[in-house]
């Protein structure tokens, strides 16, 4: 039986669904998982066409719903890191409401790693992001670097909650239109997002099906 290792937590995981790709299940943390990447070309070209078809009422509804979310945690940010930034929408739409935010989109700036940040945040925000990283913890422990102690991580990705523990979750998943995207080699449930936090010490907040604060202790 084909093994992979969980990016997440290091546990070797079988198959759970092959097509165009093949796909693991952690049975540890339940992290659904691909080691089959898009070329650099193919994913670029992939991000851009994905920035120019999102219209502006998108982007003013996410950080109206992403603002009031880390409200809750982080009332008066001094500074904001919008990372994973794309064409810089939420950036724009951050600082139109008068606030610190400084954008970071890997293809265009280099990785956090290649930064020379003169404060720490308090605040980063990766919309549609997490699912794309293929390195999880290197990333991870780069953005730690980069925030705020007391400060919050603020993730959006769809869950896969509503289907990962059932048993005809093969079917539902086979179905689902998010693993379509060549880009997309990770999916998260509350589960994996919670021993996320517990190795970095942090407490995991979800709201909805889609976003997931980790909020430092």
């Amino acid at each position: 039986m084909a093994l992979a290792e969980c990016r997440v937590c290091g546990a070797m995981s079988p198959v759970f669904f092959e097509d165009k790709r093949k796909f693991y299940k952690c049975r540890n943390c339940f992290l659904i998982f691909t080691d089959e990447f898009a070329g650099e070309a193919e994913a670029e070209a992939h991000y851009k066409k994905q920035q120019a078809e999102t219209d502006a009422s998108f982007w003013k509804e996410q950080v109206d719903a992403l603002l009031t979310i880390s409200a809750k945690y982080v009332p008066r940010p001094k500074k904001i890191l919008d990372f994973g930034a794309g064409s810089g929408e939420i950036t724009k739409e951050i600082r139109s409401r008068g606030l610190d935010c400084t954008s970071l989109e890997p293809m265009e700036d280099g990785f956090l790693k290649d930064q020379s940040f003169g404060e720490k945040f308090d605040i980063i925000f990766a919309v549609e992001v997490i699912e794309h990283i293929q390195n999880l913890w290197e990333e991870l422990r780069e953005m730690e670097e980069v925030l705020s102690p007391g400060g919050v991580m603020v993730f959006s990705t769809i869950l896969t909650d509503k289907f990962v523990y059932e048993a005809n979750s093969v079917d539902v998943f086979r179905e689902w239109f998010y693993k379509d995207d060549q880009t997309h080699v990770s999916f998260f449930c509350n589960e994996t997002m919670s021993y996320i936090a517990n190795m970095l010490g942090y407490e995991a907040y979800t709201f909805g099906q889609n976003v997931i604060v980790l909020k430092s202790r």
